[in-house]
């Protein structure tokens, strides 16, 4: 008595990461769906991608940063002195 065994068709490298990162996320998805979660993911992307900034370009990356916050911060001090 012989016995066969089926081997699947082969994919790609690509098609099977692609599948691969396709089950992650739909296992992962529902752990994101909070807007806590989404907040602290953009931060940490922002993060992320503000320290890759300041890798490749030093110290220019830093002040470009501290300079686009100072219309924030003078809208957050109106609002202190406003009161809300």
């Amino acid at each position: 008595m012989t016995t066969t065994t089926h081997v699947p068709p082969q994919t790609s490298f690509l098609r099977g990461g692609m599948q691969a990162a396709a089950d992650a996320a739909r296992t992962i998805t529902p752990a994101l769906i909070g807007v806590e979660a989404r907040v602290l993911y953009a931060v940490l992307v922002l993060v992320t991608l503000w320290g890759l900034a300041i890798a490749t370009w030093g110290y220019p990356a830093l002040i470009i940063v501290a300079v686009g916050l100072v219309p924030v911060m003078f809208g957050v001090l109106l609002l202190i002195t406003v009161g809300k």
